[in-house]
């Protein structure tokens, strides 16, 4: 039984280099002892794992976040219309909910590590990397709540976001000084990017869509979260992401 499920996955499992010349497939099946046939089917499972990951992602978790980002659009349109915003609320809440069900199926089919202790680190080093290539100041605060280990794809998206922030900092703000602020708010947490830069001339319009926010917001709503900028002309630019109910998540 086992060696007929090890046939039905050896090509899954990309073994076909493992074949002597000339050796059929299953010649070279007979020759392996119980321990090699374990360790193929590991190998085939692993990749029919990571294959199907790609695909949930590739097709579910994209359409499922861009759902969440349109509902968001959709809100901006419905001013005033105190009943329609409420129930679109109630939406996008379900829907946030099937991707953290979602982001964690995914880690564990790609057998990814689900905790990172390395964040704050990551982003004290991208921030040493922008002051010296850019001359703009910049400072990390980081709260004494914000917890020591994170999910992996909260590092992830999380840090992604900052990245992304620095760079419409670079390009746009003509900034003296950047602030970072990560803080740990309810049982989430906040990642905070300020700049002393020009602002934002058109904060309708840009903060829809453009300057790189499009994908910050994405990368936020991924996680159940959401990214809200605030800008007045020659007063600065706020990037704000706060990603709700991962304090529990992040302490398993």
């Amino acid at each position: 039984m086992r060696e007929e499920g090890s046939r039905r996955v050896w090509r899954q499992a990309g073994c076909e280099e493992d074949r002597g010349p000339g050796e059929t497939r299953d010649e070279a099946l007979a020759r392996l002892g119980p321990d090699e046939l374990d360790q193929l089917t590991r190998r085939a499972e692993s990749e029919v794992k990571r294959r199907l990951a790609r695909e949930l992602h590739d097709s579910v978790a994209q359409i499922l976040t861009q759902m969440v980002v349109d509902m968001e659009s959709f809100k901006l349109d419905q001013s005033g219309q105190r009943q329609v915003v409420e129930r679109v609320d109630h939406l996008q809440e379900s829907t946030r909910e099937v991707l953290t069900n979602l982001r964690q199926l995914l880690y564990e089919l790609r057998e990814e590590p689900s905790i990172d202790s390395s964040f704050v680190q990551s982003v004290r080093q991208l921030l040493g990397r922008f002051e010296r290539s850019t001359g703009i100041r910049s400072k990390l605060r980081v709260s004494t709540r914000w917890p020591s280990c994170i999910s992996a794809a909260v590092a992830h998206n999380l840090y992604r976001i900052v990245e992304e922030a620095l760079n419409n900092v670079r390009l746009h703000s003509g900034a003296a000084r950047v602030d970072v602020l990560l803080q740990a708010v309810g049982d989430g947490v906040a990642l905070t990017v300020r700049d002393d830069g020009r602002g934002l001339q058109r904060l309708g319009e840009e903060g829809q869509g453009g300057m790189g926010l499009l994908g910050m917001r994405e990368r936020a709503a991924l996680l159940g979260g959401e990214v809200n900028i605030i800008s007045r002309g020659g007063r600065g630019t706020t990037v704000r992401a706060v990603v709700p109910r991962i304090a529990k998540e992040m302490s398993r």
